[in-house]
């Protein structure tokens, strides 16, 4: 299932590493990545793709210190 998350980070790009390897250990393939920076943070816009329940990516990345906000949105997928 496809699901698209907003990230607030810190400023730095250390933060960015860290935050894209929990993405890649928690095993979601990340298929859209969009980086601004605005008011002295990091946005990320993104979508992952799994079969894991995505708490288990957006519990991890709350609790990196660099993350201020996750916000998550689902993509419905339509049946052609």
């Amino acid at each position: 299932m496809k699901h698209s998350l907003t990230v607030a980070l810190k400023n730095q790009s250390v933060a960015v590493e860290r935050f894209l390897r929990v993405v890649r250990h928690r095993g979601f393939n990340l298929t859209h990545f969009q980086l601004n920076m605005d008011d002295g943070q990091y946005h990320v816009a993104m979508t992952v793709d799994s079969d894991k329940p995505i708490h288990l990516l957006t519990t991890q990345l709350n609790k990196l210190v660099d993350v201020k906000q996750v916000t998550l949105e689902n993509l419905h997928q339509q049946a052609m």
